[in-house]
């Protein structure tokens, strides 16, 4: 069995549908060549602007390497990359490779260029991974993932340097009060205001978090003034609204943080409960 057949028998790809490229040597069956205007392609999980399916044109380069003799490897990274850039799934972009290779070549790719096109696909994933937002969009407050990870930090840093994360930090919790009927619309409103409020009194790079769908913390240092910085949060909630005289109610609370990291994410995911 070729490297690249037992690639695709891991990962359970499907037989790869005929690939019509435009200007290759690429023959294709009479029922698809009826319709040119729609060649059979290998679906990917999404377009950039959400049209299923693979653009054939970014191959494209890879069968004007086969076909003229040249080296697939820069041919290969540079497909990879823009598959990657497109949206298509890893697992798809090796069936339209297999597909490519078989039209041209009548054999499964070389190993070299299913190394390149994953290498350079991988590569551009993991970019548009880390430069995505780790922030809500309505609130700014950081997703319950990343105050997860931070918390994951400070207990590696704890276990370095022999102290106590449920001495050293605590979560300040804001659960606003809603009066019944209130819209889910409103609801996301007090959010926002809770987190100015919490981004006032908690301004020392102090990790803001939202959890769950009705609750935001404040992961903090337990500094002597903790209790004063709480009241203050509670009256600047309190009293936020300045276009209404009914005060906005809130529950505010010091949350202690367990001795383990594991117990930690346990309890974010109850904080985070509806």
């Amino acid at each position: 069995m070729s490297l690249f057949a037992d690639i695709r028998r891991r990962l359970d790809l499907r037989p790869a549908k005929s690939l019509n490229l435009a200007g290759s040597p690429a023959r294709t069956r009479p029922e698809a060549s009826s319709n040119q205007n729609s060649p059979e392609l290998p679906r990917g999980r999404r377009e950039p602007h959400g049209t299923a399916g693979i653009d054939h044109s970014a191959y494209l380069a890879i069968a004007e390497a086969l076909t003229d003799g040249a080296d697939v490897v820069p041919a290969s990274d540079e497909v990879g990359r823009r598959l990657a850039a497109d949206g298509v799934s890893l697992v798809e972009a090796l069936d339209g490779l297999s597909a490519l290779y078989r039209s041209i070549a009548g054999g499964e790719p070389a190993f070299t260029a299913v190394r390149a096109l994953s290498s350079s696909w991988a590569e551009a994933s993991l970019v548009y991974l880390h430069s995505l937002s780790c922030e809500d969009p309505l609130t700014g407050l950081s997703s319950l993932a990343h105050l997860r990870s931070r918390l994951g930090e400070l207990y590696r840093e704890a276990e370095f340097r022999g102290t106590s994360v449920p001495q050293t930090h605590a979560l300040v919790v804001v659960e606003p009060l809603h009066p019944a009927g209130t819209s889910a619309f409103d609801r996301e409103l007090r959010l926002v205001d809770i987190a100015e409020c919490l981004r006032i009194v908690f301004s020392g790079g102090d990790v803001l978090g939202r959890v769950g769908s009705r609750r935001a913390a404040a992961l903090v240092g337990r500094e002597p003034n903790l209790p004063e910085q709480v009241a203050t949060v509670r009256a600047l909630i309190t009293q936020w609204r300045l276009d209404t005289d009914v005060p906005q109610l809130a529950r505010t609370w010091i949350e202690g943080l367990p001795g383990s990291d594991e117990m930690a994410g346990r309890l974010l995911d109850e904080l985070a409960r509806p």
